[in-house]
């Protein structure tokens, strides 16, 4: 092929690409990244944060007399020992759920990792809020193994650097990916302790940042998801019936982005003793996240247009070799 149809070829795959471009979300969004975290920094996990100008912040810690302190983002069990240049060294935790998963969470606690502080967007679940009087924090989210056994629960897998982790003595970052069979895995969303939506499965990248010292000051972490789906939970009713309809119209054709980023984070050990055996230590961490509705264009449309390009490259091609016969 001549440079000329290697040129045309690539300027018809950039029409193609910027055809798509502008349906995702541009730059000026309002939802934030990066305030925290450099996801720039990043070197092995392909996964980022799309923007968004929809998104539910849930921030907020349960205050119910039999939930635990601390709360979020749950982990059992030793995964490695960290390496990472100024890193304390700390086993990984190797299985990753929500804290109401934790054997921590007694009885009569609220169901849920965190809850809902702030919202940007979503305009028919925000008014569906207002309109009932449903205060924010009677929204939950959490995730975990269906049911109930940890060993099923997100993980490390088989620990091996360079496949489910990547650390080196060299480096501050440290990048882990947590992933499970998809059918033992559930994460929701809640109207009290009652599920109104039900997301699709992704695996959870956690990047924790050891800064340029071994304080924990100049430290930061990250946890991110693919885009996942939306859909109503079974048996909902009454309010929650609505409210996972006004949360389902404004995510309409998109799909949903788990992004959480936090700074100075010093782990907590909910337990440290003999009675959950292999899931020793459980450790939990602040878990500040953001919900958010993303663009993600179907693999399909760019396939198609970039198969258009070809056709139109090879039409051209044949009615060139055409006209020399």
């Amino acid at each position: 092929m001549s440079n000329r149809y290697i040129s045309l070829l690539l300027g018809l795959t950039s029409i193609a690409t910027a055809t798509i471009v502008p349906s995702l979300p541009v730059h000026a969004a309002t939802c934030e990244t990066g305030d925290l975290f450099d996801f720039d920094s990043i070197n092995f996990i392909d996964t980022r944060p799309l923007d968004s100008n929809n998104c539910l912040r849930l921030f907020g810690e349960r205050v119910g007399e039999n939930d635990p302190d601390p709360q979020g983002f749950v982990a059992y069990g030793f995964g490695y020992i960290e390496m990472s240049r100024n890193s304390p060294g700390n086993p990984a935790p190797y299985y990753a759920a929500g804290i109401d998963f934790s054997p921590e969470n007694l009885p009569g606690a609220r169901r849920s990792a965190t809850l809902l502080d702030d919202v940007t967007g979503f305009s028919n679940f925000t008014n569906f809020l207002i309109d009932n009087d449903i205060s924010f924090d009677r929204i939950g989210f959490s995730f975990g193994p269906k049911d109930g056994d940890f060993t099923k629960a997100l993980n490390l897998g088989e620990a091996i650097n360079g496949q489910n982790y990547f650390s080196s003595p060299t480096s501050t970052l440290e990048e882990r990916i947590y992933s499970a069979n998809p059918d033992d895995i559930e994460t929701f969303l809640l109207l009290d302790d009652n599920k109104i939506i039900n997301f699709g499965y992704s695996n959870i990248y956690s990047f924790l940042e050891y800064g340029e010292s071994t304080a924990a000051d100049d430290d930061s972490e990250a946890i991110i998801s693919d885009p996942f789906s939306a859909s109503k939970a079974e048996g909902v009713s009454g309010l929650g019936n609505g409210l996972a309809d006004a949360f389902l119209a404004d995510v309409g054709g998109d799909k949903v982005q788990l992004v959480s980023e936090d700074s100075g984070v010093v782990p907590d050990f909910v337990s440290v003793s003999d009675p959950f055996g292999p899931f020793d230590p459980i450790v939990s961490i602040r878990f500040p996240t953001q919900l958010r509705v993303v663009n993600v264009p179907e693999p399909s449309v760019m396939v198609s247009l970039l198969g258009l390009s070809v056709i139109a490259v090879s039409s051209r091609s044949n009615k060139k070799n055409r006209s020399h016969r």
